[in-house]
Formats: structure tokens, C-alpha cells, sequence
């Protein structure tokens, strides 16, 4: 539907067919040591967007803070969406305020910007305005840095990585954290969820989507589960007033997920080989869906590479934001070339 995306990452579609991205930016020319390629460089060059069932591209609102690897690769900034009430809808960055440099380090509007959205929700109307809505990523770490012993080796940490408006109630799950919170109207994240892994596990959980389904529950699904080796990935159903229970298991790297009108359960699988950065890992993903009998089947096998974000639409389409790591100049002449896109699937 839509390419030259700069890293583009979580989708959500309203009622009335509208589809809306996050696009994480492409980082900046502002480059300082750290991250996961040993340099960040920085930018203003996220945004919110808007897509038309023609593939048409309005972005919403712009110049928000992008942090990635050189070249635009692999981003950090706006991570996802959801439809809200009336012309609105939820906006959420990734991270917190504790990763951004110290005062001299980069650019002072490049720093303030970082302050004031990493690790934020906010409310975005069609006409651009933004409200700050909650700085969960902050509240999400200072949770975790009274309780180091849940994950000696990761916490303090956050990372918040989706957002779901649902029944009135705004809801996300923390993939530093590994929590499900529910934002407050007062913006305070109460913890509803905290995913263990088992002990002497490689990783942590990472909790990287939340969707609602036909029961009512949230289910929300995992990026590792405790290994980043095929099928360690696992999606958990939290019922109120209960505790979290695994639903479903031997998944992989799972980024995004939502249900479909006829109740299946849809997961995008970032890497079917399992996480791996390295230069000779295979880029292939896929759909993972999974029927009310626990049925599967795979969809875009071979043609998706690094899948994230997914929404099912109102005509039972499947929207995946596909090369969701590529900056819009791509990654090079035989992967993902166009840069990021927005794909369509028809059942």
C-alpha cells in the first residue's frame, strides 16, 4: 500500500476504515556512542500518520525525536497506535527519559525533544494537535528499580512498545518493563500484568503487543519468552481479577497482534529463525494465524521480512508494517529496497 517509510511500526485501523501508523523516523546526523550498533544518531524525524485505503500517506503530525543505528537503521521513537474516541487517537514512544544523553552531549532541541516523548502517550486529533497524556516509560522504570530481583540482568528498564484503547480503557505493554499496564485518566500506570520466564532463562519476556478479544480478555504476545531461538515466544491471556496465563506457545519473535470479526488471533513474527542482528540472519517473517480451535496457518511467507505492526481491518484485511526496520532509503538493492511499507493482505 505505501513505501519510503522510515521505519515503520505499529498499526491500528478504526472503525470507519481509517488505518493509522507510527513511523519511528529514520534517526538524525546528530551521532553519539551507545546503542546496539555502538553509535546512535538522532533526529527529528518520527511521525504520526494517517493511511488512505489508496495507500496515500498523511502524516499527522511530524519532527518528533527518532534515535537509530547509522544510516536510519533499526529506529527508536513513535512505536504505536491506537484508534481513539471521536477524531483521535493514542500515540506512544518507545524507551524513557533515561536513555537520552546529558546536557552537551547532542543538541539542545534534540535533548529537550527526547525528555519530553520518550516513554509517552499521548492523544493525537486529525488536525495534528498532541496532548501528553502519561510518561509511562518513567513510571514503568522507577517500578522495576524497586524490583531488580524479578530480572537481575535487565532491570531498571523500559521500553513501552504498544498501546490499546479498548472499552474506554487505554492499555500498554512495556517490552523493557514486561508489563501490561492500564493508564489512569490522571496519566498514573497501574501494573495489571508482570510476565515471568522461567528461571535461568536466556532473556526476559518482552511483551511487545496487547489486543482485546472475543472473551473479553487481553492477550498480549512476546517477542522472546526467555529465548531467542525459534518458538520461544509466547502470548498470554490476563482476565481481570486473575492471573496471567500462558494461551498459546511456540510462536517467534512476535511483534504485533490483534483478533479478526470471525475470532481468530493474528500475530506478525518479526524473525521465523529466531533474533538474530547478525550480517548473515535471515530478514523472514511472516503472519501467524491462529482459529478458534488453535488451527494454524502462515500467511506472507517469503515475501515479509522484519513484519511488526498489525491491525485487521473492517473488510477482514490483514495490515502488517513490513521492513519495519528500514529507514525510507532501505536497506540495500536486495532487502527491503523501497524502504519501509505498509502491506496488505486479502483473506
Amino acid at each position: 500500500m505505501a513505501d519510503h517509510l522510515g521505519n515503520p511500526r505499529g498499526l491500528s485501523a478504526g472503525p470507519d476504515g481509517s488505518l493509522y501508523l507510527a513511523e519511528a523516523g529514520s534517526g538524525g546526523t546528530v551521532c553519539v556512542p551507545g546503542g546496539l550498533s555502538g553509535t546512535t544518531c538522532v533526529g527529528l524525524t518520527g511521525s504520526f500518520d494517517q493511511v488512505s485505503d489508496s495507500g496515500t500517506v498523511r502524516r499527522v503530525v511530524t519532527h518528533l525525536i527518532s534515535a537509530s543505528g547509522p544510516g536510519g537503521i533499526a529506529a527508536e521513537g513513535p512505536v504505536s497506535v491506537s484508534h481513539g474516541p471521536d477524531d483521535t487517537f493514542f500515540g506512544l514512544f518507545g524507551e524513557s527519559s533515561h536513555v537520552v544523553p546529558p546536557k552537551g552531549a547532542i543538541p539542545n532541541n534534540l535533548r529537550r525533544a527526547g525528555l519530553a516523548q520518550l516513554g509517552h502517550l499521548v492523544l493525537v486529533k486529525h488536525n495534528g494537535s498532541v496532548k501528553d497524556l502519561s510518561d509511562v516509560g518513567d513510571q514503568d522504570w522507577t517500578w522495576t528499580s524497586a524490583r531488580v530481583n524479578l530480572a537481575p540482568h535487565d532491570f531498571p528498564d523500559a521500553n513501552p512498545n504498544a498501546v490499546l484503547f479498548s472499552r474506554g480503557r487505554v492499555f500498554v505493554a512495556d517490552a523493557g518493563s514486561n508489563l501490561l499496564d492500564q493508564v489512569k485518566r490522571n496519566g498514573k500506570a497501574h501494573v495489571e500484568a508482570f510476565f515471568p520466564v522461567p528461571a535461568k532463562s536466556q532473556t526476559d519476556s518482552v511483551p511487545t503487543c496487547v489486543a482485546r478479544g472475543p472473551d473479553g480478555a487481553l492477550y498480549v504476545g512476546e517477542l522472546l519468552g526467555g529465548s531467542a531461538s525459534p518458538g520461544g515466544a509466547r502470548v498470554w491471556r490476563v482476565a481481570p481479577g486473575h492471573q496471567p496465563t500462558v494461551w498459546a506457545t511456540g510462536l517467534t519473535t512476535v511483534q504485533g497482534c490483534g483478533f479478526g470479526e470471525d475470532g481468530a488471533f493474528y500475530a506478525t513474527e518479526f524473525q521465523v529463525h529466531g533474533l538474530n542482528f547478525g550480517p548473515t540472519a535471515s530478514p523472514a517473517g511472516d503472519v501467524v494465524r491462529i482459529d478458534r480451535w488453535g488451527h494454524r496457518t502462515h500467511l506472507g511467507v517469503g515475501t515479509l521480512f522484519f513484519p511488526s505492526g498489525l491491525a485487521v481491518g473492517v473488510d477482514g484485511s490483514i495490515y502488517v508494517s513490513n521492513c519495519s526496520i528500514a529507514p525510507v532509503t532501505g536497506m540495500g538493492p536486495h532487502l527491503c529496497s523501497t524502504g519501509g511499507q505498509v502491506v496488505r493482505i486479502r483473506q
